[in-house]
């Protein structure tokens, strides 16, 4: 579908980025994508800081095991967090700026999930139970390349308004 040409036709394309295509998506105004990405942006984070400790201890195997798990666990929350932002991006009319915002967080997003599964195949391959620099490097970069699409996805709904309610609701906490 082309982008929209008219004011009421981009105010409708606008508003309808802020309903929930289905009620697993979240409530309006309260979306569960947003949530759902602490989850693997937390263990992600956690596993490069068990990485760390791993090379600095003289026992390695329980941080570096725990960093490997950890990355598993970020990986199935990405995997949750993707389908529910899906449900987020069907709602956004080709064309827009906004969709154009959302393809690229998707793809930066699509990209740190490979990142991520390098990295626990090279752990996995070279025995998930000592530290690995390669590993540890890879998983680097995913949180780098993650951290720029989180921006992105902050400028979706902070600065475009996706899945954010309406300035009347929000005015409503201010009466």
């Amino acid at each position: 579908m082309p982008r929209p040409h008219t004011a009421a036709a981009a105010a409708d394309a606008h508003a309808r980025s802020k309903r929930p295509r289905s009620p697993i998506a979240g409530p309006y105004g309260h979306p569960f994508h947003p949530i759902m990405v602490t989850i693997p942006i937390g263990a992600w984070i956690s596993s490069l800081v068990f990485d760390i400790v791993a090379f600095v201890v003289d026992d390695p195997e329980p941080f570096a095991v725990g960093a490997t798990v950890l990355i598993v666990i970020g990986l199935i929350g990405a995997v949750l967090a993707a389908i529910l932002g899906l449900l987020d991006y069907s709602q956004l009319e080709n064309g827009t700026p906004a969709r154009r915002t959302a393809t690229t967080h998707m793809l930066l997003n699509l990209t740190v999930v490979a990142l991520f599964v390098i990295s626990l195949v090279v752990r996995l391959v070279a025995g998930a139970d000592e530290e690995n620099v390669l590993g540890f490097v890879v998983s680097l970069v995913g949180v780098l390349v993650l951290g720029f699409s989180g921006y992105l996805g902050g400028k979706l709904a902070y600065h475009f308004g996706v899945r954010v309610a309406a300035e009347g609701t929000q005015a409503e906490g201010f009466r």
